[in-house]
């Protein structure tokens, strides 16, 4: 039995071997390398230039506010009159300057103050020579007044164009030692009124 089955067993084999061709070595198969073409770059959009942000103008700065006009300066009453304050700038063509003068409704001559005053004669008239506000000063005398108390001495009164404002009045002076010039009655006569409570009121005339 056991060569039985050797037989068979050969037997088989055999038969495989016939029916089996014989193997030859496997060709070795070349494997060409794939070639890509080259990657083209993709192509991008041109860049649209960057706007340059465009300069603003300055504003401005803001105007400050207007300030409100001062009131006008009444200068005259309703019925034409000039109004004069306590003190007023007055020119003298005597002397060709302004000068302060203090205006008073009080007295009626206007009166001018006189240093180193020398009366003499000229033409068969008398006149009258002194300093004013630093200028010396030369006038025929309209007029001689006795003073007040009780001096023998006569007191020179001449005559002054001056102009205050609107008023060119050719007006009588008393001539008194000492500075300074106050405007009385008959330069304001009928012309103009006083206010106490203001100064200079009137501009300087031209």
């Amino acid at each position: 039995m056991l060569a039985g089955c050797a037989r068979q067993a050969v037997e088989t084999t055999a038969s495989e071997s016939e029916v089996t061709p014989p193997q030859t070595p496997a060709e070795s198969v070349v494997v060409e390398p794939v070639v890509l073409p080259p990657s083209q770059p993709t192509p991008r959009p041109p860049a649209e230039p960057t706007a340059k942000p465009v300069p603003q103008p300055e504003k401005p700065a803001p105007k400050p506010a207007p300030k409100p006009a001062p009131p006008p300066v009444v200068t005259e009453t309703p019925d034409g009159k000039l109004i004069l304050g306590a003190e007023e700038w007055l020119w003298l063509d005597a002397t060709k300057q302004y000068v302060r003068a203090r205006v008073d409704a009080g007295i009626k001559l206007s009166t001018m103050g006189a240093t180193n005053i020398q009366s003499f004669e000229r033409d068969g008239h008398d006149w009258i020579k002194f300093n004013n506000s630093g200028k010396s000063v030369e006038l025929p005398v309209e007029r001689w007044i006795k003073r007040k108390n009780g001096e023998q001495k006569r007191q020179a009164v001449v005559k002054v164009r001056a102009r205050l404002g609107e008023l060119n009045e050719l007006t009588e002076f008393a001539l008194t030692a000492g500075k300074g010039i106050v405007l009385g009655v008959n330069f304001i006569r009928d012309v103009a009124t006083v206010d106490a409570s203001r100064k200079f009121v009137q501009p300087k005339s031209n």
